[in-house]
């Protein structure tokens, strides 16, 4: 797989950084180095190159092309399946980053382009793409229902877990008078850290 020559270029354009040389349309190597993945080596890319401060430019359809190599090489997904496996789950770009536990804008940056999801995000999303339902899970937070702590409170009051705590009676030392109940704080910590596990 090789890149054609663009079609448009800025060749013999005043190169915008050092303003002195001019831009050269040139075929050379391009070296992606996505952060916690392997490197991508795209041989054979057409670049802007100045001529003086060598510094590079990448013409819109060698954006493309890069983008769509990449994705393909890294296995991730390109903001256009970003894109269209986000609204095939009916959601915003917000949504989607709130489903995902991703800050507000991350998958708006994904979507431009800006920023890249890693591989192991792009497996996860596929999954998502794939059984949207678990989408729905994530976005109600389902995990929640069968939490044990929120169960065992909502399911028992504290007289039925702790029975031997609420007859105690009297007004002993380091012992903490409710109503007509005495509670011991000490062994009502212990016996909550043990009831949970």
């Amino acid at each position: 797989m090789s890149q054609p020559k663009p079609k448009e270029s800025l060749h013999g354009e005043m190169c915008p950084i050092c303003a002195k040389g001019h831009l050269q349309l040139v075929c050379a190597n391009y070296e992606f180095n996505p952060q916690d993945e392997p490197a991508v080596d795209v041989p054979d890319v057409w670049v802007e190159r100045c001529d003086q401060c060598g510094e590079r430019f990448f013409p819109a359809e060698t954006s493309r092309y890069l983008e769509e190599f990449i994705a393909e090489k890294a296995e991730q997904l390109t903001p256009d399946e970003l894109e269209r496996i986000r609204e095939n789950l009916g959601v915003d770009q917000t949504q989607m980053s709130e489903i995902l536990g991703l800050g507000e804008k991350t998958y708006h940056r994904w979507e431009k382009g800006t920023q890249f999801p890693s591989r192991s995000m792009c497996y996860y999303i596929r999954v998502l793409a794939q059984f949207p339902e678990a989408s729905e899970w994530l976005r109600e937070r389902g995990w929640r229902r069968s939490n044990r702590v929120a169960q065992v409170v909502s399911a028992l009051t504290f007289e039925d877990q702790f029975p031997d705590l609420v007859k105690t009676r009297g007004g002993q030392r380091g012992r903490i008078t409710t109503g007509t109940f005495v509670v011991n704080p000490a062994r009502g910590l212990s016996r909550v850290a043990f009831a949970l596990k």
